[in-house]
């Protein structure tokens, strides 16, 4: 890693409570529970907040529209139970959900396993070359679970949404010229900054391939910018290099790497 800012620079920003204008306690927003410290019961619910502010009669009065904006975390399972007891305990309402639940980026694109660690959709390229996906944040994903606190949502997710859209962008635009290898990539460096903090409210990422070096299919090296945004904000940028390699290849270096990282361990604990 040639550079990483850990701490975002946020001499520029306006505290949050002073840059969020106010909205109408009957335009909310709901997040995933896992996002608890974001909420603040008024305008951000969590799932379960919600249902039981709903079900505690906070918006039994309500006419003529409750409208209920998704952010990160919300999946259909979440948005029909909402929908259901909004119908029993806002009668007078017209509740409007709004938000789209995103399907997860392919497996082969992004090269995770489980899709609850999937953070990117709507993968596409652009006519000029460009790559642009949104962020989506399940609440069971890997890098949550263990550590999500405060109110923004912790660089390490940022990092890893990052890797995915450049793996994504590479399948797209390159894995396929040469169906029959299997490719392996690997990281050679990354030059990341942190602008501002990212909220679990929708988000997007774009990349473009800098200096791409295809002359010998079996070694593949590339550059890539990728700028992630929220509301017309950049929030951290990362320019990237990284090289696939064949797979049979990349088992022979670390075959031979590990031997000797093993040789190393039991010389020095001899």
């Amino acid at each position: 890693m040639s550079a990483v800012q850990l701490a975002p620079a946020l001499s520029s920003q306006l505290p949050v409570a002073e840059a969020v204008a106010e909205v109408p306690l009957t335009d909310l927003v709901v997040v995933a529970d896992r996002f608890r410290g974001f909420a603040d019961g008024t305008r951000v619910h969590t799932v379960s907040g919600l249902v039981s502010a709903l079900r505690g009669g906070a918006f039994r009065n309500i006419d003529p529209d409750l409208t209920i904006r998704l952010g990160q975390g919300i999946k259909r399972h979440d948005k029909e139970y909402v929908e259901h007891v909004a119908s029993i305990h806002a009668p007078a309402a017209e509740v409007r959900l709004l938000g789209d639940i995103d399907a997860p980026a392919p497996r082969h694109h992004v090269h995770k396993y489980q899709e609850t660690n999937v953070l990117i959709a709507n993968l596409t390229r652009a006519e000029d070359g460009s790559f642009t996906s949104d962020l989506r944040i399940d609440g069971d994903n890997e890098l949550l679970i263990d550590h999500q606190t405060g109110e923004h949502v912790q660089g390490l997710v940022i990092v890893e949404a990052a890797r995915q859209l450049f793996l994504g962008a590479f399948e797209l635009e390159y894995g396929n010229r040469w169906p029959e290898r299997h490719y392996y990539v690997v990281w050679n460096s990354i030059d990341l900054s942190f602008k501002t903090f990212l909220f679990p409210l929708p988000a997007s990422l774009q990349a473009r391939f800098g200096a791409v070096s295809i002359q010998d299919p079996a070694k593949l090296q590339f550059t890539i910018d990728i700028e992630v945004t929220q509301f017309g904000r950049s929030v951290a940028t990362a320019t990237i290099s990284f090289a696939a390699l064949e797979n049979s290849t990349i088992s022979q270096i670390e075959r031979r790497k590990a031997a000797k990282a093993i040789e190393a361990f039991l010389g020095a604990t001899a």
